[in-house]
C-alpha cells in the first residue's frame, strides 16, 4: 500500500488539473478508501474496485492511462501475493 498511495495521489492531482471529471471522481474515491485500509479484506475490496476501472464509462488520456496502469499493475501484484499466501496456508 505504501507504493500505491503516492501513485494514486499523483493520478488524482493530474486528473483534477486536466479536468477529467469522471475519472477524477472515481480515483478520488479510490484515494479515500486507501486511507482507511487497515486489514487484508479492506485492501482486497479496494482492488476489486480498481479492477472495475475499465467499466466506469470514462476514457483517460495517455498519461492518465499510464498512471492508472501502474496502480492496477501494483494491485494485481499484491493480489497475487495474497493468493500465494492463501495457497501456502491450505
Amino acid at each position: 500500500v505504501g507504493k500505491m498511495r503516492p501513485a494514486v495521489d499523483e493520478l488524482v492531482l493530474y486528473l483534477q488539473q486536466t479536468g477529467q471529471e469522471q475519472a477524477h471522481a472515481f480515483f478520488l474515491e479510490v484515494q479515500r478508501r486507501l486511507q482507511y485500509v487497515s486489514e487484508e479484506d479492506d485492501l482486497l475490496e479496494l482492488f476489486m474496485m480498481l479492477s472495475m476501472t475499465a467499466f466506469q464509462g470514462f476514457a483517460l488520456d495517455p498519461f492518465g492511462a499510464m498512471l492508472a496502469d501502474r496502480i492496477l499493475a501494483y494491485a494485481e501484484q499484491v493480489s497475487h501475493t495474497f493468493s500465494a499466501d492463501n495457497d501456502a496456508v491450505h
